[in-house]
């Protein structure tokens, strides 16, 4: 009987990769759609569609509202010790920007360090000079986010985030040439330079090219991997006019857009040495 991979969340055609480099049953499911049940060591999948017992899991959620039980889910991965891309242990650790941003300065990357609240009443007092990023919540791919530019809009905006119940961070907004994003899988990285039509390089992107990564940035990268044990990651990085360089943030389940098509393949490839090993 072929081995199951669950694909959680993410691209619609990971059958078709995983279809190039071994003999497996894939399905798909969302995680906002299903319930998990951990029974005698054994974890099952239930949605509308039925049941799945996964043998391996690979992990693509990206810009969801990730709420408590969803951490849950996790830890259940974990209990299950089901091979996993990445592991349990790694999406737990960075299953929120906080904690993500903790992990990058352990590892001593040069992580952008926020301001930050969590609870009522104190939002207001994460305020920095303008110009400043605002993020509320743990989304990626830009959402959840806006730019103070001046600090006579924060009192307002201020006031509306006490309605939002997540950890608000502030982050001063760096002035830069170019955003560089840093995709490792195993030990290969690949080095993108993007241009988005606002202030959010990742978000509307117009243009974007592949550049071979820059020796300092694919030294952090592979830092942050080994620092995680992680199997997949993206780091988003800030160049100033300077030649100096700041990292934003970590995603352990990074888009892969415009990369090339060997990232699906490597991914794949990983997630079967997880299942075999």
């Amino acid at each position: 009987m072929k081995p199951t991979i669950l694909v959680v969340n993410g691209e619609r055609d990971w059958g078709e990769w995983f279809a190039r480099v071994g003999d497996v049953a894939v399905e798909r499911r969302t995680l906002q759609s299903t319930s998990w049940l951990l029974r005698d060591g054994a974890l099952r999948v239930y949605d509308a569609d039925g049941v799945v017992c996964p043998d391996a899991i690979l992990w693509r959620v990206g810009a969801i509202r990730m709420i408590p039980r969803y951490r849950s889910v996790v830890e259940l991965m974990r209990l299950a010790d089901v091979p996993a891309v990445n592991s349990g242990d790694c999406i737990g650790r960075c299953f929120d920007r906080l904690g993500c941003a903790a992990e990058m300065k352990a590892a001593g990357l040069p992580i952008v360090l926020p301001n930050a609240a969590v609870g009522d009443g104190i939002v207001a007092k994460i305020a920095m000079p303008a110009p400043f990023v605002v993020k509320a919540g743990n989304h990626h791919a830009g959402l959840g986010k806006t730019l103070v530019d001046d600090d006579a809009r924060w009192p307002e905006l201020a006031g509306l985030l006490f309605a939002v119940d997540d950890a608000i961070a502030a982050e001063p907004y760096v002035p830069h040439v170019r955003d560089i994003r840093c995709l490792i899988v195993g030990d290969d990285i690949w080095a993108m330079v993007r241009e988005g039509r606002g202030w959010r390089a990742n978000v509307d992107t117009r243009k974007h090219a592949l550049i071979d990564p820059p020796a300092r940035l694919a030294a952090w990268t592979r830092r942050a991997r080994d620092h995680l044990r992680a199997d997949v990651l993206g780091l988003d990085f800030l160049e100033r006019a300077d030649g100096s360089h700041v990292l934003l943030e970590c995603n352990d389940s990074p888009g892969l857009s415009g990369f090339p098509e060997q990232v699906r393949l490597q991914v794949a490839e990983s997630m079967l040495r997880r299942l075999r090993s």
